[in-house]
């Protein structure tokens, strides 16, 4: 068997395993690209008139919340200024709930509440990551084919590369009305156009599939510092030092608020233990995340306290921690605002076209391949 034969029959076997994989992935990545955009769109109760009152602090917002879903587990506030309502996450594993409550950000009213994994953005995602499978089934099978689509990609390469001066169907489409040529050419114009974006792509995904080879990328960029996330611990020989009367998480809403001002995109966490800090999460570009800020503070003295990990504030983020804290917005095009989503929904509906058109391709010549035999066998006759 030759090396072309070999890596012909590796891109085919490869393909037809994966290709179903692949075009889930990447039509659900494409419709979720857009998804900020959508929802501002749509989610038209999000947007209230502001007033002079002031906006409810964490504590009546928890408050509130607790009243809307008893017994469900609050991940945490996301206010937006006073001209849009409070976004207060529910997050809980068993039994598993993911959703919202939307507070009116002074009366207090509960606008709507929405289980996030019964919309239609919910099953998107749910579809992207895990195949709509229980994540321990669904996110390996993904896993292995990121593997297989590197894999294509650089068999892809090796079996289309041009000799010489051709170009033609290769480069450039060439002018023809065969449909078996149409779909190869689409199939390999396209791919080869294509293979550099859709590698970031499979880079990015292997980032969170892979935390070996995030390790090597971020050690890469001389990153020293622990990557999974963590709370920095709060002093409890501290307890009693603050008045009884101090809410310390409202007091700790207000400081943020005042340094980053009332209208910041701020996202507070309540407390879980008697150990846990504060956390505090401030999205500087909302619609991006790399740059956002991670605030820690002491529950006793209110203090601030430094992670050993990347994520902390974004001014002590070094050129490592930021190449990792970049990986989700490059991954969704959002580094690049409008134009790099843009971008990422091409890719991705291309991505998404190479398993069709490559099935296509090979079943057309297979059944002419057939006609071709059975017609010379029926000669014979």
């Amino acid at each position: 068997m030759s090396l072309r034969t070999f890596w012909r029959k590796t891109h085919l076997i490869i393909g037809l395993v994966s290709g179903l994989v692949v075009f889930i992935s990447s039509i659900t990545g494409a419709l979720y690209v857009f998804k900020d955009e959508v929802e501002s769109l749509t989610h038209t109760f999000r947007h209230v008139e502001s007033d002079e009152s002031d906006l409810l602090l964490p504590s009546e917002v928890f408050a509130v919340a607790r009243q809307a879903l008893p017994d469900t587990q609050i991940h945490g506030a996301i206010y937006n200024g006073k001209s849009q309502v409070i976004e207060v996450i529910y997050y809980q594993e068993s039994p598993l709930y993911y959703g919202a409550a939307y507070v009116h950000p002074s009366s207090g009213e509960v606008v709507k509440q929405v289980n996030f994994l019964r919309t239609f953005f919910g099953l998107v995602l749910a579809g992207h990551t895990s195949l709509w499978l229980p994540p321990t089934i669904g996110m390996p099978i993904i896993a292995v084919s990121v593997i297989m689509y590197l894999i294509l990609l650089i068999s892809g390469i090796i079996l289309w590369w041009p000799k010489g001066k051709k170009r033609n169907g290769v480069f450039t489409f060439t002018k023809t009305n065969k449909f078996l040529i149409k779909i190869k050419e689409w199939h390999v114009v396209f791919g080869f156009y294509a293979t550099f974006f859709v590698l970031i792509m499979l880079l990015t995904g292997a980032v969170w599939l892979f935390k070996g080879f995030e390790r090597g990328v971020y050690r890469s960029f001389g990153g020293q510092k622990e990557l999974g996330f963590s709370y920095p611990k709060s002093d409890i020989s501290q307890a009693g030092t603050l008045p009884s009367h101090v809410n310390v998480v409202d007091s700790v809403f207000q400081l943020v608020s005042e340094e980053f001002g009332k209208e910041a995109n701020i996202e507070i966490h309540d407390i879980t233990d008697a150990e846990s800090s504060i956390l505090v999460e401030v999205n500087r570009k909302p619609g991006t995340y790399w740059q956002m800020d991670y605030l820690y503070y002491d529950q006793y003295t209110l203090a601030e306290l430094t992670p050993e990990h990347i994520y902390g504030r974004y001014k002590n983020a070094d050129m490592a921690d930021t190449a990792i804290r970049l990986n989700y917005d490059i991954h969704s095009g959002g580094v690049g605002g409008l134009l790099g989503k843009l971008l990422a929904f091409l890719v991705c509906i291309l991505s998404a076209s190479f398993p069709v058109t490559g099935f296509l391709y090979w079943w057309k010549r297979t059944r002419e391949s057939k006609k071709r035999k059975k017609e010379f066998m029926a000669e014979l006759e």
